[in-house]
């Protein structure tokens, strides 16, 4: 009896260091004794949501956007706050909705194919898988045929005896094929337009590659380098930033 006297004198909760609160035992709630579907009260409104699409994504903020709705954009999401603290009024945080940033299939497979040595097998698969993309060789637009043929050429190669740079700058192959002889040009450059985000397809950047070919044992190796990669795919970070935060109407921050 004493016991029990004692405990209603004790405190129900106190708050110790670092603002954790400490909750006396005598006053826990034996979880065995609620309800099957027992929730306990909501504090706050917490929002915790992944959305891919843009759109999507734009509409469902808009639903719960607040005078408070922070944008923070990384390489790999755009994340809304709807309750980050103000100037005026501290608050959680941890309201939010994220927009993982994937990138397309045919960006992946583009971005494999940079900066390491391509077997002349896997180069004419790489320039087959993205013909679509291949929008201008040496700067010049090109056609569906352009690529094709050129493909096709390549593939026709049963040894190459020579490679060298012309004075045009296009690499000049000299090679042995089914028929004989022949010489064949290929361009320096050559530029794919791809969506990187599948958040927004609709938002195609530009990707303008320099090729190096050598001539190794009856046969080449290619490597393709793309100097401006990562500043181009951030320009398009940059443009689904912009849209997503004036339709949002909310300012959005790099970190």
């Amino acid at each position: 009896m004493l016991d029990k006297f004692l405990a209603m004198l004790q405190k129900p909760f106190e708050v110790v260091e670092s603002g954790i609160v400490a909750v006396n035992k005598n006053y826990e709630i034996n979880a065995g004794l609620m309800p099957i579907h027992y929730k306990p009260p909501i504090h706050h409104h917490v929002i915790d949501q992944d959305i891919i699409d843009m759109q999507d994504f734009i509409d469902f903020v808009n639903e719960y956007t607040t005078e408070a709705t922070k944008l923070f954009v990384s390489e790999d999401s755009v994340t809304a706050v709807f309750n980050y603290s103000t100037p005026d009024k501290a608050d959680y945080g941890d309201s939010k909705a994220v927009m993982p940033l994937f990138k397309t299939t045919e960006f992946v497979r583009f971005t494999n194919a940079m900066e390491r040595k391509l077997s002349q097998t896997e180069f004419i698969r790489v320039l087959k898988q993205l013909e679509p993309y291949i929008t201008a060789l040496d700067g010049k637009e090109a056609t569906d045929m352009d690529v094709v043929e050129m493909a096709e050429e390549l593939q026709a190669i049963r040894k190459v005896d020579s490679i060298v740079r012309n004075t045009a700058n296009k690499f000049t192959i000299d090679a042995e094929v089914r028929a004989g002889k022949t010489g064949m040009t290929i361009p320096r450059t050559i530029t794919f337009t791809i969506a990187p985000f599948k958040n927004d397809p609709d938002i195609k950047m530009p990707y303008t590659v320099e090729l190096f070919l050598t001539a190794n044992d009856g046969t080449f190796t290619a490597e393709m380098i793309c100097y401006a990669a990562q500043e181009t795919t951030e320009l398009a970070l940059k443009q689904i930033t912009k849209t997503v935060s004036e339709q949002i109407n909310a300012k959005s921050f790099r970190v």
